[in-house]
This record gives structure tokens, sequence and C-alpha cells, in this order.
């Protein structure tokens, strides 16, 4: 399983690499050669992670294949505000040191470039592989994953109309000043005095606002875009997949993933912006902005229009939101604005921490008549042409997104300059000759040159298949049940009476019956023809050498039919060709008698004297009401 699970994968990596020439994928191997760890990235997540890599989501997931190795993915947001994945892994274990081989490599693959921010869950080991391998790196907690870890450590609080959970969550989302925060974090640390508020308070600055408002997090608090691939990726796979059918699982969401993008594209490309304000600034906005940045941008604008202003003094103004019943009080906010290199900074830091202007910041460049947004903030990742860029690989080659598309496109340039040509040459005998010895002088000298060079290099394989190993979970059985049979599919009346045949029959034919049920156990549960052969050679002991003689009229049908079966075997599997007098005709399904081979043909043998051997009168009246169920 070990062995075939780290072949296969290997080839998939292999068959990658030979369609994407920017494929990159790492193997972390033990002292023993056993693979415990992969990171993987292809073109496309290249080109996400340098136009869109400044915050990443990493999560991790169990039962997405049957070695139970966890899944973690590296994902972002694009200029859409779509997910986007910059790269994948598998990892056998969660260990500190797994972390830091799983980061460093997903940093290589994308040249070196760290993110400015990456969120993960409360997993211990993250936190100082990240440390380490991303040391200028801001790390936020997924504060989905701490609300749920809230619930269920201080929900017994909740009495005599105390809403403890409620406080906490505004310990996390409310509070703008530190002092704020620890005054409602030691009033809460007093009311219930749980063990789990001491813990999570050491880790404050991944997860609090007040802490967290000035980091750059393009409005990301959770691993929530991670979770959703991950749940994505299940309802295509469970945890009896080996590694091979997962990888092309997951092939499949990736396509279901970039076709969003794609028809993104297209909508903005084909639609212009809707403005339901005619303002300069507005106009030039549903230009710059894709449809959905434009969208949070002209909310924000609408909601400066519903704002106060008042001028404290030079340059400095404080701004607030105007109550409808003027009793429900608005925090005001300070914005400073500078006439000459053309900046404005709020208070509330919305720009620093989500890329977009804040309604405040709008509202103090409406007052001073600014009509357009200043170029510095309008960030390239939220425009339309974020994109236009070309994005160069570690080995210093231009990345192609798509390869097939850049193959389509070369033999259709190629078309077009030999069509015309064939066309005209087509009208004349002579011309036409000419032509086709021309072309088919060239086809030889490409033969010569390219396939050969393209054969040879696709021989040279460096890995050892036979060292190829995977490393077993610590703790725990991998084995898993094996696929049940085509008897043991067969509904319950109908393997009880099968049961109650089989008992009736006398020992008679116990040795054909061994051989049959034999079959059934070890070959039954297979569902395509290479895990067929390598089952075959394992159980019979074959090779492709192996003799094939007939059988003699006096031996037993036990010899006969395990004979038989052997030639059947061989004959399927391909490992051997049938001897000349051994004929296959068309039979029914299954198991059926000692002449049936279990693959749906019957066998006619024949002994050396060219004497045909009928294998009927062997069966036994029991086999045949057996073949009558």
């Amino acid at each position: 399983m070990e062995h075939g699970s780290a072949i296969a994968m290997t080839k998939y990596f292999a068959k990658r690499a030979l369609e994407d020439p920017s494929f990159k994928h790492f193997e972390d191997t033990t002292e023993e050669g056993e693979i415990s760890n992969v990171v993987w990235t292809d073109a496309k997540m290249i080109v996400a992670y340098a136009r869109f890599g400044d915050v990443v989501e990493f999560d991790t997931t169990f039962g997405t294949n049957n070695e139970k190795w966890a899944f973690g993915v590296f994902v972002g947001f694009n200029h859409f505000r779509e997910i986007v994945i910059f790269g994948s892994a598998l990892m056998c274990d969660q260990t500190k040191d797994s972390f830091e081989w799983v980061f460093s490599k997903f940093l290589e693959a994308h040249g070196g470039k760290r993110p400015i921010t990456i969120f993960t869950d409360q997993c211990s080991a993250m936190g100082p592989a990240l440390e380490k391998v991303m040391p200028d790196t801001r790390h936020g907690l997924c504060v989905w994953h701490i609300g749920q870890n809230c619930i269920k450590h201080l929900s017994r609080y909740n009495k005599d109309k105390r809403d403890i959970t409620g406080d906490f969550t505004a310990c996390m989302y409310r509070y703008d000043e530190e002092k704020e925060f620890e005054d409602a974090y030691d009033a809460l640390k007093q009311n219930c005095g749980d063990g789990w508020l001491n813990k999570i308070y050491d880790s404050r600055e991944k997860w609090a606002h007040c802490f967290m408002k000035d980091v750059y997090t393009l409005g990301i608090r959770s691993t929530q875009a991670s979770e959703s691939i991950n749940s994505n990726l299940k309802a295509y796979l469970n945890c009896k997949l080996d590694l091979y059918r997962f990888l092309e699982h997951f092939d499949r969401v990736l396509d279901e993933n970039r076709e969003k993008e794609i028809k993104s594209e297209y909508d903005m490309r084909s639609k212009l912006p809707r403005i339901k304000l005619n303002f300069p600034i507005l106009r030039e906005a549903g230009k710059v902005y894709t449809p959905k940045m434009f969208e949070l941008f002209q909310e924000e604008f609408e909601l400066s229009g519903s704002t106060h202003i008042e001028c404290l003094e030079g340059d400095t103004y404080t701004v607030a939101m105007c109550s409808i019943d003027n009793k429900t009080p608005h925090k005001s906010r300070q914005v400073v604005w500078n006439r000459e290199d053309q900046t404005v900074t709020c208070s509330c830091k919305k720009f620093e921490r989500d890329g977009i202007l804040c309604c405040h910041a709008l509202k103090v460049l409406d007052r001073e008549d600014i009509k357009v947004i200043p170029p510095r903030y309008v960030l390239n990742r939220w425009t339309r042409a974020a994109k236009d860029v070309t994005i160069v690989d570690i080995e210093g080659r231009r990345v192609i997104e798509d390869p097939l598309l850049e193959v389509r496109n070369r033999n259709a340039d190629l078309v077009r300059i030999i069509t015309p040509t064939c066309g005209k040459a087509a009208k004349n005998e002579e011309q036409a000759q000419f032509l086709r010895n021309e072309l088919l002088a060239v086809r030889r000298k490409y033969e010569e040159k390219y396939e050969n060079l393209q054969r040879t290099s696709g021989d040279n394989n460096p890995t050892s298949e036979h060292s190829l190993r995977l490393k077993k979970k610590n703790g725990g059985d991998r084995r898993s049940k094996r696929n049940p049979s085509c008897i043991e599919k067969l509904p319950r009346a109908k393997k009880a009476k099968n049961k109650t045949i089989s008992n009736s029959q006398d020992s008679s034919r116990s040795g054909a019956n061994v051989s049959q049920d034999k079959l059934d156990e070890n070959f039954g549960c297979y569902t395509n023809l290479e895990d067929l052969q390598k089952s075959i050679k394992a159980t019979l002991n074959l090779s492709p050498g192996i003799s094939t003689a007939s059988t003699d009229e006096s031996e037993t049908t036990e010899s006969l039919v395990r004979t038989r079966f052997r030639q059947a075997a061989l004959a399927v599997a391909g490992l051997h060709e049938p001897p000349e007098p051994t004929q296959f005709q068309p039979s029914g399904s299954g198991i059926r008698g000692s002449g049936n081979s279990g693959f749906g043909y019957q066998i006619r043998t024949y002994n050396s004297s060219c004497r045909r051997v009928d294998a009927s009168k062997h069966k036994s009246s029991a086999h045949e009401r057996r073949r009558s169920v």
C-alpha cells in the first residue's frame, strides 16, 4: 500500500511537470527513505501568489485520503475578493519540524516572497514554526475558532442575566483602545475566572481588534476561505481514496474555483459598473476598481454623506456619523490632511487594514475639494489591471499561466502559416507533389531532432521507484476495510439462500469450492486491471516465464479448477500468452462452477493428446443448484 501510493503520487507529479513547465513539488524524506511531507504548486498558483499573496490563510483538514495524512492549503483573496489558491501540502504529522519544512518549501516555490500577514488556527506547533521561517510576517489567529472555544469554555457562566460569551466577543471586535480592552478583560476574568481566559490572553496580539486594527489583513479575520476549499474538497473525496485519486479530485476543485474567476473577469469586461450617485470620484472609481471593490468604495462614499465634520486646528478634523434620533452616540474619528504630499490619515485605520479609503477620509477629501482618488490610495491588487503583470519563476523564466492555451495558440499559428500555401498548391498536381515532398522532409528532420530527444529525456528517472515509501502515521491503524465482493453486495435474502445451499453440499466438491471461494475473496473487490494484476502476481506467485502446461485426465477436480484459474488469470492480467489449445467463450458474470474463470470467460482445456476434458461432467448437483440461484 505505502509503496504503491508513493509511486502513484510521484508519477502524478511527473505527469504534471511535463504538462506545466513551472510546476514545482517538494518531498520531505526521513532517514529511512520514507516520504513524510509533500508541497506542490503549479503555474497558476505561482502567478496568483505573485499578484495577491500579501495576505495568506493556511488550514489543515483530515479525512481526504486513505493514508490519513493531513491536507493543508494556502489561500487568499484575488482582486474580486474571491478565493484563490497559492499552494497545497500533504503532511504525515503536525509537528513543529513538519510545519517548518512545509512553510519553507512554500516560500521556496514562490521565489522567497513572504506574505505580510498569515492567518492560521490555534495549532500549538504552527506559531513557533512561523516565527522561525517568517519572522517578519504578522501572525493572526482565526477568530471563528476562538469564538467556538469561547462557547465551549465560557457558556456555563452565562447565569443571572450575565452574557459572558458576549463580553468576550466584545473584547475581540468592539474595543479600539488597548486600555478599554484591558479593563473589559479584567472584569471578564473576575466574573468567571476560567483558566482558558488566561491562556488565550497570552496571544491577544493575534486576535483582539485593538491590536489588529492597523494590521494589513484585507478584512480577513479567520481561516474561513481555506475551510471553504476544504469543505468543497470533501464533497468529492472520502477517506477511502488513495493519494493518486485524491490528487485528481483536488484538480477538479481547482478547476471549479478558477472557472469562477474567469466568469467574474468576463462579467467585469462585459458589464458597466452601477453608479448610484453622479460624482466625479465615483465615475473614476468605477473605471479603476473591480466591480466588487467598487461596490465597497461606493458604500463608504454614501456613508460619508451622513457624517458631520469639524475642523480642530490646521489640517486636523474630527468626523463622526450623524444619528437620526440623536440618541445613539457615534464615536468620532480624527483625520489629518497633509496638503503638501496629498496624504490623509484616519484614526480608524481602515485603509491600513483593508486597502480602501474609509468614509471619514472621503469626507475630508470632499471638504478639501479633492474630486479624484489620490493614486497612493488605489492599491493595484484591487484594480482591473491587477493581472496585467508578467510573472517570472525562481528559474528566471516567464510563467505561462495556461500551458495548454499556449499550445493551442502555437498550433493555430502554424496552421495559419501553412493553410494558404496548401490551398494554392492543391490547384496544381505538380505544385501539390512538390509541397508534399517538402513537408515530408521537414517532418523527418523534426522527428530526428526532437522526438529522439524527448524519448531520451523521458526515460531519465533519477528516483528509484523501489526505494519510495510513505511514512506511517504515529498511532492508529491505517488499514482500511477492503471493498465488498460481488457476493457480499447481494441482498440479505439471496445471501441467506446461498448460505443454506452451501451448507447442504457434501464434502465431495470441497476442492473446487475452496478455489472458488478463495478466488472471490481475493479478487472480487478489484475494480481496475492494474490492482488485479498485482494481486494475481502475489497470490499465484507467477512470473512472465511461467509454464502453463495442460492437465492430464487423471487430475482431480480441484487441480483442474486451479489450473484453469491460473490460465484465466494469466490471460486477463496479460502476464503471459495462453497456450494455443485454450479457447475463451463469453459466459455469465461471477463464479459459477469449476468451469468458470471468474472473469466472464468459459474455459475449455485440452490435454497433451488434444482430447478435450469437459469440465461439465465434474459438476455436482449442488453446483447446479448454485448456478440456478
